[in-house]
């Protein structure tokens, strides 16, 4: 790309010394109009790798790109073409940046689990962000659907028999069944797993307000929008 710029701005060395040969030498117009062809040929060089990026869909590539050219190259055909594009591809790149960020935030695994496989799909919670929790989806293949609350490095959930969790999901309210399992495990069972798992494909963010041993009632908040799940492998039915 730099080789053919300066190609181009060699021809146009070797076209004003002919014209010097035969005159006094290029007028300030010849000269200008040199200029004017090399700085156009230096931003088509630049627009050329930003259509790539953008036809990549790497947005966050494409903006700073398109940003040089405008401000380096301003009167050129290049930034007239970019200039009106800027706006839409910056918020095509922020979209795109959150729509990573949030799918980061869910972690997918299928592992053994206590004689049997399960396959999982776990986010921590946003807020409060030093809280050790996760809100997991969970197919096992003895204990089938599940979807609970864990804290780890925590005494618990306070919730006697079935409790009631008020859920926001989005705008939301839902006054979902809970309970804790046996054996002293700090975690929160869902009694309708099939009816929050739904509730959570539609959602962006949820909220709940859960009682914890030793911290009474925390407020949890939860980046839901980048669930996948495709990611959240099904388990083979037992034969």
């Amino acid at each position: 790309m730099m080789y053919r710029t300066a190609r181009r701005a060699a021809a146009l060395v070797v076209m004003l010394a002919a014209l010097g040969a035969c005159s006094k030498g290029p007028t300030p117009e010849q000269q200008a109009a040199a200029r004017k062809a090399a700085t156009e040929a230096r931003a088509q060089d630049a627009l050329t790798t930003y259509q790539k990026m953008v036809d990549m869909k790497s947005y966050s590539l494409a903006v700073p790109l398109g940003e040089e050219i405008v401000s380096k190259y301003p009167d050129t055909k290049a930034a007239a073409e970019v200039k009106p594009q800027l706006d839409d591809l910056r918020a095509k790149a922020k979209a795109k940046a959150t729509k990573e960020r949030l799918q980061r935030l869910w972690v997918y695994q299928v592992a053994p689990m206590a004689g049997g496989t399960q396959s999982t799909a776990a986010i921590g919670v946003s807020r409060p962000a030093a809280l050790d929790l996760r809100l997991i989806l969970r197919r096992h293949s003895d204990w089938g659907l599940s979807v609970f609350l864990y804290a780890d490095g925590s005494q618990g959930f306070v919730c006697k028999g079935n409790c009631t969790v008020p859920v926001k999901f989005d705008d939301t309210t839902v006054k979902l069944k809970a309970y804790v399992p046996q054996g002293g495990r700090p975690a929160l069972m869902f009694r309708d797993e099939k009816g929050f798992i739904a509730r959570l494909e539609k959602a962006s963010v949820i909220h709940m307000k859960v009682r914890m041993k030793g911290s009474g009632e925390r407020d949890l908040e939860f980046e839901v929008g980048g669930f996948d799940a495709s990611k959240w492998k099904p388990l083979p039915k037992k034969k």
